[in-house]
């Protein structure tokens, strides 16, 4: 007979075989909110020198939590799992460092006595929870900056180097600084700590910033069966490391604006640095002209004679960042020759989807001197490169220089409002896209500059296509794209071998659109036509920005994207009834043709409200209110019942005093036109076969999701007075 699966997790599991069996017991009994199950473990623990005890007292723990579900037992294996993670690799060493920095004698001495990482990562947990969660703030720290989307790194233009240590950094003022910045409505705390010098990194300060994200909310279903709605703020964390020999400021956490502002607040309080005139620079290094060649050409700059730059050293990943290739060349070697004759014309650094490093070497002289100099520049990925470290500022700007001539340096450059206006329909269009990664060719079509958007934080250049769909001529399938012989062109092979053409290197570059960068863009440039802001996310795809004045009272502005799919519409539609009670408000969207109301509010596309005369809104204040004005009726139902459609897929279904239901596909729309005719014609009962006539379905409940069935019952459709009748409620 087979044996039942138990719903321990691994971490839990783990921890009750490997660890001290007090230490384990104290873990396990823990409990840390009013939801989570008491074990009722045995407090009569057995002494840890007898085995046979313990291994029964063990296997004890493991009956016991075997009599629970999974779901209950998730929070603890959620504990186990970060206790875990800092007994293991480099958690241990993240564990250490913190320690040695924050614990005193006493608890240095109780630590100590602890037999092994596990025990110790425990008992600090237990102990010492402050400390527990700085040292895994430090351990997430070293480990995102090989995580892109959550880790940043700007350099700061200072005269000169900066020594501080923990203690010269008042925690107060740049907590005050941040809670300015980024508009916080909760308090904000800051935590300083030294970090010692590692074969990988040189002395640093850690700044652990924890704050309150924006206000958000999740549905909730009770005990009585009824839905709830549960608001809360979740909290939030980023840290910073600051690096004074480079003059490098790290930082990690969810959020671009929240990495650039609270990077900004630490150089304006801590450095006294004026980012006014001398803006913190973020760079990107774009590595991707290696494919096609790895000799350099020689640039001219000002005031400099180069005579040579040469690649000396080439690196990549193989599918896997554990997996690499590297080759490593002599000054006098050609290294393009050599990867050639040795790995073939056709080689794999030719087809590199990624590179991870590359060495420069560059000799050189200045104007008017005899003296050679050398210049090694080695470049690590994206974001990372060893001039950062370079003492000397002539070096460094020359280094700068030479990768920016080279097309490998981009750095960060604000995009002005005046720019932003411009490109609104664009940001717009991106703003809606459901995926986060685009084309060049996209980019092109709708007239965005990609290396421009990037220089602004709104995009990250990730690599290239190398299958791509075409539909044309005699092919019609999946192409892959290979190098060609012709200067920003590839060449594309159909499925069965045959020549399909040449493409446009750029169009086939992937980008991953920085999300919360450009919904920040987009909300900021529609914000001065509100009175009253404050933004609150509802849902990934709808945010509350605030109130503006309309008709003499005060009006909530909801954003919505995404509202051309017909499950976000009901997504979005039940959301909003939820919050009627804040009156009729206006719901702008990114997308064009849509419902015109949604909930109890009126939908206003934001492109075709865009204003021509006003410098500081890009909505005209105008239009806005002759929408909303001209809507207003129907948003509380109208003045007669009837099925509005906003093309084949999607309607309103209105009902004086009643919010406008959003039914969407051609069966929904089919049942609630059929019962507003017959609610029209004096005669509201439908009978259950001509109701579903033609629509494939066996009975009205069928044709909706249950969550829309158990809110749209009886409150907009109801039995009707007869057995296997339905009517309108109106």
């Amino acid at each position: 007979m087979a044996r039942k699966a138990i719903p321990i997790g691994p971490n839990i599991l783990a921890l009750v075989e490997d660890a001290r069996i007090d230490l384990a017991c104290a873990a396990l009994a823990l409990r840390e909110g009013e939801n989570e199950p008491e074990f009722n473990l045995s407090e009569e623990i057995p002494n840890s020198s007898d085995e046979v005890l313990v291994n029964e007292f063990r296997q004890g723990i493991v009956d016991t939590l075997s009599q629970f579900d999974l779901d209950e037992l998730r929070p603890i294996e959620q504990r186990c799992r970060r206790i875990r993670a800092l007994a293991d690799g480099k958690g241990i060493s993240s564990l250490t460092t913190i320690v040695e920095r924050q614990f005193t004698e006493e608890q240095v001495l109780q630590i100590e006595a602890q037999p092994d990482p596990l025990c110790r990562s425990i008992w600090t947990f237990l102990n010492a929870r402050q400390t527990f969660e700085d040292a895994e703030s430090f351990h997430f720290a070293r480990q995102f900056r090989d995580h892109g989307k959550m880790y940043d790194a700007f350099e700061v233009e200072l005269e000169k180097t900066v020594y501080l240590d923990a203690n010269a950094i008042n925690e107060t003022a740049l907590a005050s600084k941040i809670t300015e910045v980024l508009e916080l409505k909760t308090a904000c705390t800051v935590k300083a700590l030294d970090l010692p010098a590692t074969e990988a990194h040189t002395t640093s300060i850690m700044l652990i910033v924890r704050h309150g994200g924006p206000l958000s909310s999740v549905h909730d279903h009770r005990y009585d069966g009824r839905r709830g709605t549960i608001y809360f703020r979740p909290p939030n964390e980023a840290t910073l490391i600051y690096t004074p020999s480079k003059r490098q400021i790290e930082i990690c956490g969810d959020s671009p604006v929240v990495r650039q502002k609270v990077s900004d607040a630490f150089a304006e309080v801590t450095l006294e640095h004026d980012i006014s005139q001398k803006p913190l620079t973020w760079k990107r290094y774009n590595l991707s002209r290696f494919r096609t060649s790895l000799t350099l050409p020689i640039p001219t700059i000002e005031g400099v004679e180069i005579q040579v730059a040469r690649v000396l050293e080439v690196q990549i990943r193989l599918g896997h960042w554990s997996r690499k290739l590297a080759l490593k060349v002599a000054l006098d070697d050609d290294i393009q020759d050599v990867a050639t004759k040795y790995l073939g014309r056709g080689n794999i650094f030719r087809r590199a989807a990624s590179f991870s490093r590359i060495g420069i070497a560059v000799k050189y002289n200045r104007a008017g001197d005899t003296k050679e100099r050398s210049l090694n520049i080695t470049v690590s990925g994206a974001r990372s490169c060893n001039l950062q470290s370079n003492k000397d500022p002539d070096e460094r700007s020359l280094g700068f220089a030479l990768l920016h001539e080279w097309g490998i340096l981009s750095a960060f450059r604000q995009i002005d409002n005046g720019d932003l206006r411009s490109m609104l329909p664009q940001l717009v269009d991106l703003y809606d896209l459901e995926e986060d990664e685009v084309s060049g060719g996209y980019l092109r079509e709708i007239a965005l500059d990609p290396d421009r958007l990037i220089e602004g934080g709104l995009l990250e250049r990730r690599d290239r296509q190398d299958v791509v769909l075409i539909e044309e001529d005699d092919i019609n399938g999946e192409v892959e794209i290979k190098p060609s012989s012709t200067p920003g062109m590839v060449s594309a092979t159909g499925p069965f071998g045959e020549d399909a053409g040449e493409r446009p290197t750029a169009d086939l570059e992937r980008y991953q659109i920085n999300r919360e960068w450009l919904q920040e863009t987009v909300l900021k440039l529609i914000r001065p036509l509100l009175t009253n802001k404050g933004a609150q996310v509802l849902d990934q795809d709808l945010v509350l920005m605030g109130d503006i004045g309309m008709d003499g009272g005060s009006t909530p502005v909801f954003f919505a994207r995404r509202l051309g799919d017909p499950q976000i519409i009901n997504k979005l539609d039940q959301l909003l009834r939820a919050r009627n009670a804040s009156g009729i408000g206006i719901v702008l969207t990114s997308s064009n043709e849509t419902l015109t109301c949604l909930g109890p509010n009126v939908v206003v596309p934001v492109l075709t409200h865009l204003s021509d005369d006003d410098e500081d809104l890009v909505l005209s204040r105008e239009a806005l209110a002759q929408t909303f004005s001209s809507g207003r009726n129907l948003a509380t139902g109208g003045s007669s019942v009837a099925v509005l459609k906003a093309g084949t897929q999607s309607a309103s279904l209105c009902i004086p005093g009643k919010a406008p239901l959003a039914i969407l596909g051609a069966n929904q729309i089919r049942i609630f036109e059929k019962l507003v005719l017959a609610h029209l014609a004096g005669s509201p009962d439908v009978k259950t076969a001509d109701l579903i006539e033609d629509t494939g379905v066996k009975s009205p409940q069928q044709a909706f999701k249950k969550p829309m069935w158990e809110n749209i019952l009886d409150v907009y459709i109801a039995k009707g007075s007869t057995r296997g009748y339905w009517r309108l409620v109106v």
